[in-house]
């Protein structure tokens, strides 16, 4: 049988597979498998990261049907693949064993996490996880990742994903300079709880290339969310070398792409804008946003209105000085205007306002003491 009759085989698996299971059942699983097409330029940029005169000891820690490794089979020709992989689910894992049996595969229908993941040294890790939210986490699973991830020397939140972890155990199975790829979703780039994978990406291992896709061309057809493909060696960083973002279009061809300095990733908190090219100092953008503007910052939650806000009636009652009081706007729901004006002090003119209350923040609690 040909590598290309095995794909239209597994295909065909994948879908007998996902039809006997309800969305539900798989949502709580993490089960979304990977589009071939997809598959196949995750692997294509892997293997030019790896190099095209090396053995291939390839993993996948969450294989399903086996995308990657179709794809793998299908780009490497007669180059020798030693390929392991691990699957949870013996309802995806058990048929995935028949269809790839006589290939040279080594899968084990195991759970990875709790696997001796060193016995593994791949150079060649391809990986799309669970993407398991933390409530599906019991107390019993949580407590053993977290006790996993304390030897590791990573303090992972309470609300990561499991794909998080799969990440960081995942570290162990790595051979000194493998190239690692991971499918996985983009919250991470800007969420608190994605800190601990930057700081892998920028400490422990060499970060290659992160591309995000246009959270508009959603790639899976069943879970509505934003991917990004990280690719990284296993190799102490070079704090002088550069890392390529990419957003948009395709991993071969992607809409925006632009390199950044490896130094300044850990100044940056959010990483979703970094696929944005960086303009010259000396080029003035002709694009003018609010930013240029206005100073913007988010409304701020108080926990009781009713103490830190005051009227202006209140403040003279407490004979707080201007200087120490700042105007706030009400809610959008008290006015009938769409512009709000300022007197020459910076005051807003609140015509529209419903009230003859006006609202002021003083700068500190202390001033109602």
């Amino acid at each position: 049988m040909t590598l290309l009759e095995l794909e239209q085989r597994r295909r065909i698996l994948q879908e007998r597979c996902d039809s006997e299971r309800t969305q539900l059942e798989r949502n709580r699983l993490g089960q979304f498998s990977t589009p071939f097409e997809l598959a196949a330029g995750v692997v294509r940029e892997s293997l030019r990261h790896l190099g095209h005169d090396t053995a291939i000891r390839f993993l996948d820690p969450a294989f399903g049907t086996g995308a990657f490794y179709s794809a793998l089979l299908q780009q490497c020709g007669e180059r020798g693949v030693c390929a392991h992989g691990f699957e949870i689910d013996p309802h995806y894992g058990v048929p995935s064993m028949q269809l790839w049996a006589g290939t040279g595969l080594d899968l084990q229908i195991a759970d990875f996490i709790r696997t001796d993941r060193k016995s593994a040294a791949a150079n060649l890790l391809i990986c799309n996880p669970p993407y398991v939210r933390h409530h599906h986490l019991n107390s019993k699973d949580k407590a053993c990742l977290r006790q996993a991830m304390s030897q590791l020397g990573f303090r992972v939140s309470g609300l990561a994903g499991l794909y998080c972890y799969f990440m960081l155990l995942a570290h162990e199975s790595l051979a000194p300079g493998a190239v690692s790829a991971w499918l996985v979703p983009s919250e991470f780039l800007d969420v608190n709880y994605g800190d601990v994978l930057k700081e892998y990406l920028l400490e422990r291992v060499t970060l290659l290339r992160v591309h995000r896709f246009d959270p508009n061309d959603v790639q899976f057809a069943d879970a509505l969310v934003s991917s990004v493909v990280v690719w990284f060696r296993n190799a102490k960083p070079d704090k002088r070398a550069e890392v390529t973002f990419s957003f948009g279009g395709t991993i071969e061809n992607p809409a925006q792409q632009t390199q950044r300095a490896l130094s300044a990733l850990a100044l940056e908190p959010k990483w979703t804008r970094l696929a944005e090219p960086v303009a010259p100092s000396h080029v003035v953008s002709p694009r003018v946003v609010l930013g240029d503007i206005f100073s913007i910052r988010r409304g701020i939650a108080t926990g009781d209105n009713g103490f830190f806000i005051v009227s202006e009636e209140q403040a003279r009652e407490h004979g707080f000085s201007r200087q120490f009081l700042r105007p706030i706007l009400p809610s959008p729901r008290y006015l009938n205007t769409q512009e709000i004006r300022a007197d020459k002090d910076g005051m807003p003119l609140l015509s529209g306002y419903k009230s003859n209350r006006i609202n002021w923040l003083p700068v500190s609690p202390k001033l109602l003491s």
